[in-house]
C-alpha cells in the first residue's frame, strides 16, 4: 500500500460523509503531497456517490480552491497561485508568475466570495472549500473564515490546508477535526545537516532548484566561523541574501535542532552530534537565536524589506548571540 493510500484509509475510517458539514484542519511538513490527498478524496468523493470520474477536481464548479493570489499590472485580482508555483514561492524561489504579482497572503475578498459559493446548490451532498495554506490568512480573512465555519448552513466540507500549525489562530483550530498526514519514512544515514535537511525538502523543490540548495551546503561552516569569531559577519551578507526564505527555514530547523540535543531520536542525534562540533552554545543563546529567526521570518513574510539590509541585520544580531 502507498503512503497516500494508507493516508486516504485512515481519513475514511474516520469520515464516511453522512453529516451536513466538517471542517478538517490538514496538517504534515509542507509539500504538494497534502493537496494531492484532498483532490484524490474528492475523486473518491464523487466516484461513490454517483460513479462520476473527476478529472480536475479543483475546477469542478462544487469545489472552491483558495491559494494565494495572483495580480495583474493593474493590481486587479486575477487568479490563485498554481501548487508547483507556491511551493517555489515558500521557499523564496519566487516572487512574481511572468509578469504579474503573487500576493503576499489570502485576502478577505477571497474568503468573502465564499458566501455566494455556498449559497448555490450542490450537484451533490456537498461543496468543498480547499484553503492552502491557511498559513497564508491575515488578521481579517482569518477572522471572515472563522465566521464561515461557524455560521455556514449548507451541506459543506472544508480542507483547511497547513504546515506550520503554529501560525494558525487558535479559534480556528477549535473549530476543526486535525488531520495528520504522515508522510513516508525515509531511513537513511546522513553525513551532515545539510543532508539532512534537503532530505526534508518537497521533492519537486529538490529536483528542480539543486544548485541553488546547494549554497546552503556551507552554511553551517558560516556559523561556525562566527561562533569561533573568524570572521567578520557581513562576510556572508551577499551569499546569505542570495539564499532568500529558504535560509531562513534552513536556519530554524539547524537552531532547533541544536535546542532540542539530547531528546533526540537516534537518527536525528547524529546530525546533533556533528554539529556540535561545530557549533558550541548554551539553551539561552539557542533560544534567543531562534525567537529572532521567527521574528525575522515575519516580518521577511509581511513587510517590504531591503533584502541587504534584512540579511546585514540578521548576521549582525545572530553574531553578537553567538
Amino acid at each position: 500500500m502507498s503512503n497516500q493510500e494508507a493516508n486516504i484509509k485512515l481519513f475514511l475510517e474516520q469520515c464516511n460523509f453522512e453529516k451536513k458539514n466538517y471542517n478538517y484542519l490538514l496538517t504534515g511538513t509542507n509539500g504538494s503531497e497534502k493537496l494531492n490527498f484532498v483532490t484524490e478524496i474528492i475523486k473518491r468523493y464523487f466516484f461513490n456517490k454517483d460513479q462520476i470520474d473527476l478529472k480536475d477536481p479543483l475546477n469542478h464548479p462544487d469545489v472552491k480552491y483558495i491559494s494565494l493570489p495572483i495580480y495583474d499590472k493593474s493590481s486587479k485580482r486575477i487568479g490563485v497561485l498554481p501548487e508547483a508555483d507556491r511551493l517555489q514561492y515558500d521557499y523564496g524561489l519566487i516572487d512574481s508568475l511572468d509578469t504579474n504579482k503573487i500576493g503576499k497572503e489570502i485576502v478577505i475578498d477571497q474568503v468573502r466570495e465564499l458566501t455566494d459559493f455556498l449559497n448555490l446548490s450542490s450537484y451533490l451532498d456537498h461543496k468543498f472549500v480547499i484553503i492552502n495554506k491557511c498559513d497564508y490568512l491575515n488578521r481579517e480573512s482569518s477572522a471572515a473564515i472563522l465566521k464561515t465555519l461557524e455560521e455556514t448552513n449548507s451541506s459543506s466540507i472544508f480542507f483547511l490546508i497547513t504546515s506550520e500549525l503554529s501560525s494558525v489562530s487558535d479559534t480556528i483550530i477549535s473549530r476543526c477535526q486535525k488531520f495528520n498526514y504522515k508522510r513516508k519514512e525515509i531511513s537513511a544515514n546522513y553525513c551532515s545537516y545539510y543532508e539532512y535537511y534537503i532530505s526534508s525538502l518537497p521533492i519537486e523543490i529538490v529536483t528542480e532548484h539543486n544548485s541553488i540548495l546547494s549554497k546552503l551546503e556551507t552554511v553551517e561552516d558560516d556559523i561556525s566561523a562566527l561562533n569561533k569569531r573568524d570572521l567578520p559577519a557581513l562576510t556572508f551578507t551577499d551569499k546569505w541574501s542570495q539564499l532568500d526564505k529558504l535560509l531562513i527555514d534552513y536556519l530554524i530547523n539547524l537552531f532547533s535542532l541544536l535546542l532540542k540535543g539530547r531528546y533526540l531520536d537516534n537518527k536525528t542525534s547524529e546530525i546533533y552530534k556533528h554539529l556540535q562540533q561545530k557549533i558550541i552554545l548554551d539553551e539561552d543563546k539557542l533560544i534567543n537565536i531562534l525567537k529572532t529567526l521567527l521574528k525575522k521570518k515575519s516580518e521577511y513574510l509581511n513587510v517590504n524589506i531591503n533584502k541587504k539590509l534584512f540579511f546585514d541585520d540578521l548576521l549582525i544580531v545572530i553574531n553578537n548571540e553567538l
